[in-house]
């Protein structure tokens, strides 16, 4: 087992050991407690699985720079690489459209660089959406945990082929991607009655269908290429925690990891004596990362959380650190 697996498996065996101890231990409810005057944005990376209360919208923009200069190759060594990063804008609209159901949509835009040199100009990246069912409401005091399924389905709205000669205009992998998730949320009190609000969740995406490829392309493919490249499946895990020190101020931790399986291009390119026949498959890969966060609260409805998330670990990933604002807005 390489030392990137290891690690995504032991992220995985702290993620569902930390979920049992909240599910299963017993509740400490010999006092009654109140979330009243405690507030939270949710930490920068696991979803909410309690979703958005029926009728009102929540949206929390971001602005994330993502800044890359060493990947890790098929043994977990990180290895120096080219400078790269890019200015990213996402923003999150979620919506109750019921008790237990909330519709959300991801949009997303980015201008890319590398070396100098930079994208055309601020591009449309790939387009999330995701329906979540809740099967169990939690209690007022949050210490009987939501828990939820959720069905996402990812456009490729963003540029991936057909890129001309400057690579940095690719800001999506065309890929159409269906993600089935469960997630859960649980408030623990901690010994001086201040919560501690942690979520989890466990995704996992289906190999989709091959994406056909054209010249220049966000895969390394060639001027003149013509082909498909078909991605693998993925499997994900995120756990998040936030701690409210008062009602203003809570620090948050999120760790997460992901595995996708190998991929498969094949094709043809022109060459020197016509065209050549391209039939490369490359390796599985997977990253770890940690983000720690602050959160301010001007008010019940209105957030601030920055923080930056960092690559920790991965195989045949790129390293990278992205520090990152969001502003929550609760309507």
């Amino acid at each position: 087992m390489t030392l990137s697996a290891l690690s995504f498996h032991r992220v995985a065996a702290l993620a569902l050991a930390a979920v049992s101890l909240g599910l299963f231990a017993p509740h400490a409810a010999a006092q009654a407690r109140s979330l009243d005057g405690v507030n939270f944005t949710g930490p920068l990376v696991t979803a909410n699985p309690a979703g958005v209360p029926r009728g009102h919208w929540y949206i929390e923009p971001y602005l994330v720079r993502v800044d890359s200069d060493a990947g890790y190759d098929a043994n977990g060594r990180r290895q120096r690489s080219s400078d790269s990063g890019a200015w990213l804008t996402v923003v999150p609209i979620a919506y109750g459209m019921g008790e237990r159901v909330t519709a959300q949509v991801n949009l997303s835009a980015a201008r890319a660089d590398a070396a100098g040199a930079r994208s055309g100009a601020v591009r449309a990246g790939d387009t999330t959406a995701r329906l979540q069912y809740l099967l169990q409401a939690p209690s007022a005091d949050g210490t009987r945990p939501a828990i939820s399924v959720a069905l996402l389905q990812r456009f490729a709205t963003g540029s991936y082929d057909r890129i001309g000669g400057n690579p940095l205009n690719a800001q999506g992998d065309g890929v159409q991607r269906t993600t089935f998730a469960l997630g859960v949320q649980q408030v623990l009190w901690m010994p001086n009655d201040r919560p501690l609000r942690w979520r989890g969740q466990l995704s996992a995406s289906p190999a989709p269908a091959r994406v056909a490829l054209h010249d220049s392309s966000v895969y390394g493919t060639d001027p003149g290429f013509r082909g498909s490249i078909a991605r693998g499946s993925l499997l994900g895990l995120s756990l998040g925690a936030e701690y409210s020190v008062n009602a203003r101020w809570v620090a948050a931790l999120d760790v997460t990891a992901s595995r996708e399986s190998d991929q498969h291009i094949t094709g043809y390119a022109p060459g020197s004596e016509g065209l050549r026949s391209i039939n490369q498959r490359r390796p599985s890969s997977s990253s770890v990362s940690v983000a720690p966060a602050i959160e301010y609260h001007f008010s019940p409805s209105l957030g601030l959380i920055a923080g930056v998330e960092f690559s920790v670990g991965g195989r045949n990933s790129g390293a990278f650190v992205s520090p990152q604002i969001a502003l929550g807005m609760f309507f």
